[in-house]
């Protein structure tokens, strides 16, 4: 199950995204994940 969210971004990072074709949502998951990990640890 996924929950949504809704973040705000600056406009600079919006036009990165957009041009390295990111999947934020992506981006965002793997972070949380990376930093669970190193909490658990």
């Amino acid at each position: 199950m996924a929950t949504r969210k809704t973040i705000s971004i600056r406009d600079d990072q919006e036009e990165w995204i957009q041009d390295n074709h990111l999947s934020l949502s992506s981006f965002v998951q793997e972070k949380l994940d990376e930093l669970i990990e190193e909490r658990e640890s």
